[in-house]
């Protein structure tokens, strides 16, 4: 991701990302800046939640391309990704950057709880807090925010949920109708499929969907 060279070169710089990446690609944003660059950000995604709110930039974040930048940066990397490339490279981590980079810790280490999860992510985490992290805007947004239409969600998905194959699997059924009603989309479910996981004898969580006809939406299996 040598990409350095390439940006004091161009004029206008555009970053182009999705939901997943989107942290990230804000700390680049930063750091571009920084150079005194024409800078675009971009997110393929539509619908970009609101608990992102709080990342530097959010209100700059465009989801249609520039035809004006002349070098495009396709960002796909994990924060820890980013991270290492930064420190390799010996870029020095403003408070703004630190910030953007630790929610993206926060959100691909779920609370550093899942698998992702390595010493390497508590030593990044403390780096960050003593680059300027506002780690407590990024604990409340990410870890403690949610919307009414995710609670509505959760409230019919966990009471209609049924446990099959003795109780190792939690099965959940959705429709466009229940999205509709609930005022939720179909990436609100996976917190239903997580709290399921969380019951001793659940091994996975299936998502179906019973419009028409009956398929797998999703399939997730608890980290062990």
């Amino acid at each position: 991701m040598n990409i350095l060279n390439s940006i004091e070169d161009a004029k206008h710089v555009m970053i182009v990302t999705q939901l997943g990446s989107i942290a990230g690609a804000s700390a680049l944003y930063t750091h571009i800046l920084r150079l005194h660059k024409k800078v675009s950000l971009v997110c393929l995604d539509s619908s970009i939640d609101k608990k992102l709110s709080f990342l530097p930039w959010f209100d700059k974040i465009k989801i249609i391309k520039t035809s004006s930048a002349d070098f495009t940066i396709e960002f796909k990397y994990s924060c820890t990704e980013l991270y290492d490339f930064i420190k390799i490279s010996k870029i020095k981590i403003n408070s703004k950057m630190a910030t953007a980079l630790y929610g993206g810790l926060l959100e691909e280490t779920e609370g550093f709880l899942n698998k992702k999860t390595t010493k390497n992510s508590f030593a990044m985490a403390e780096d960050l807090i003593e680059c300027g992290a506002d780690y407590e805007i990024c604990n409340h947004f990410i870890m403690k925010r949610t919307t009414l239409a995710s609670l509505r969600l959760k409230a019919l998905m966990l009471k209609n949920m049924t446990l099959l194959n003795s109780a190792k699997a939690a099965v959940f059924q959705i429709s466009n109708d229940d999205l509709k009603s609930t005022g939720a989309s179909i990436e609100n479910c996976d917190d239903s499929l997580k709290e399921a996981l969380k019951l001793p004898s659940v091994e996975m969580a299936i998502l179906l969907s019973r419009d028409k006809e009956y398929r797998v939406l999703k399939l997730i299996y608890k980290e062990i």
